[in-house]
């Protein structure tokens, strides 16, 4: 199961909020024609909940089918954006296999950087789930998610390494 993710530069068409529910929760997509340019994840508190958008995009039966059929490849569109060591770091963690994890540190050696510079990347990673940050760990546990060590976000990634964990080939 993994995504083939083809950076574009621009996307056209008009904008669209899709939602997705994963078993980390329901994410919230934003879309240009057919490509993504950004994701986030749907709290109660956020106000993305109120959105309603009729019909299915493709890429909302595509990330559904994810789900289903763990041996699927998905190909995804999205927007180029954040600096080059950014790209870098997403870059690195599209190539972690689906149900392993990393370390912060660890990932950080493989592209010559420092793992705190790796963590902020993640924490910034505009495309959670897709870009798979919650693959990454520290040396001494779970580590963060979307810039936090507690709460909603820890529970999402938790759910989603529990989701890969069981489901891994």
């Amino acid at each position: 199961m993994s995504f083939v993710i083809h950076w574009v530069e621009t996307g056209s068409g008009p904008e669209e909020v899709l939602s997705v529910q994963t078993p980390g929760g329901n994410l919230i997509l934003f879309v240009h024609g057919d490509v993504l340019f950004q994701a986030e994840w749907e709290f109660a508190s956020s106000p993305a909940q109120a959105i309603q958008v009729a019909g299915e995009h493709d890429i909302q039966r595509q990330l559904g089918e994810y789900w289903l059929t763990p041996e699927k490849t998905i190909h995804l569109k999205l927007l180029k954006q954040g600096s080059d060591f950014r790209n870098k770091v997403w870059a690195e963690l599209c190539r972690i296999p689906f149900g392993e994890t990393i370390t912060y540190s660890a990932l950080a050696r493989r592209i010559g950087s420092a793992a705190r510079a790796v963590g902020n990347a993640c924490r910034d990673n505009p495309f959670p789930l897709i870009i798979p940050c919650h693959r990454v760990v520290s040396v001494s546990g779970r580590g963060g998610y979307s810039g936090q060590t507690e709460g909603d976000f820890m529970a999402i990634k938790s759910k989603l390494l529990a989701f890969e964990a069981a489901h891994k080939r």
